[in-house]
């Protein structure tokens, strides 16, 4: 008997997958900060900076936990420990990497001690992110529990067996590396730093709210394709709108933080239709980074015109 679709996802060895081509990377990634970090010599970056680094990486794998523990709520699991959808239910894992996601973006920008701002630092917050990914891996969460629990989070029966690599490279590299050069331009630059803030909340909470309003309320359908263009996926007017309103607000929460009162106008009327627009139209899976995209640069193009 020909087993179903959900148990032959993983069955391929690791060390042919992106897997071992993530573990490289975060190697030669590693090896490439600490070389940085001694040849620049970042004076802001201590032992405070890395214990502060321990704790986001805790509270981002906490956040995942939740979702895992949720997921096995209302799913069945193989023996292996991933999700398999045996029963009828209402939940999908898509609401849960949600979670990771909005977490993944915010955690780095959380900086209390106002001692940590500059590109190295940025860049290693944005390690910070990918280690609690690369924990992820088969031969780790097939063998760790916690960290299974992690990997159910987020494994949508659509991405397998390609979970991880789509994750990675199709969404949170590009959308934290962009973060990092918008967050020292807005820090450095244009002296707004807590303007980043409206653009991730749009992304982590607009676009997270966007696909179960529309699951449950969405009444006008429209098509995207996928990253690759092989396939299409439904959204509707209803979710996006979820993205207009989010934005709407985190203008309206961080307005105080605009230099001009030209500036804070400018970003109401221009930004919320256009990340309604962007979240519409981006490639399914690749949503994050074109969202982050268009509203990092539109938001840094109407600070420079501050100045004018």
């Amino acid at each position: 008997m020909e087993k179903p679709k959900e148990y032959e996802h993983y069955d391929a060895p690791w060390t042919q997958t992106f897997d071992l081509v993530f573990l490289i990377g975060c190697l030669l990634a590693l090896i490439g900060l600490i070389c940085t970090t001694i040849l620049c010599g970042s004076g802001n970056i201590d032992r405070d900076f890395f214990a502060f680094g321990f704790f986001k990486i805790l509270f981002i794998g906490a956040i995942s936990v939740v979702g895992g523990l949720i997921c096995r709520k209302f799913c069945d699991t193989d023996e292996k420990g991933y999700i398999i959808y045996t029963r009828k239910t209402a939940f999908k894992v898509n609401y849960t990497r949600k979670l990771q996601h909005f977490a993944a973006y915010l955690v780095p920008l959380i900086n209390p001690f106002g001692q940590h701002e500059g590109l190295i630092p940025h860049l290693w917050e944005t390690f910070f992110v990918m280690l609690t990914f690369l924990l992820l891996i088969k031969p780790l969460r097939e063998n760790c529990r916690f960290f299974m629990l992690q990997f159910n989070a987020m494994d949508r029966p659509e991405d397998r067996p390609h979970t991880l690599k789509w994750i990675i490279l199709g969404n949170l590299l590009p959308g934290l590396l962009l973060s990092v050069f918008f967050q020292n331009l807005f820090e450095k630059v244009l002296d707004e730093p807590y303007l980043v803030m409206i653009v991730v909340i749009a992304v982590g909470i607009g676009d997270g709210l966007a696909e179960p309003v529309g699951m449950y309320l969405g009444k006008h359908k429209y098509k995207v394709p996928a990253w690759n263009f092989k396939r299409t996926y439904t959204r509707s007017w209803e979710g996006s709108a979820c993205v207009f309103l989010t934005t709407l607000i985190a203008i309206l929460i961080f307005g105080g933080e605009f230099n001009t009162a030209r500036q804070f106008v400018a970003a109401l009327v221009i930004l919320p239709p256009l990340m309604t627009f962007a979240e519409a139209f981006a490639p399914h899976s690749m949503d994050t980074p074109v969202m982050m995209l268009s509203g990092y640069t539109v938001l840094a193009g109407i600070c420079c015109w501050g100045w004018f």
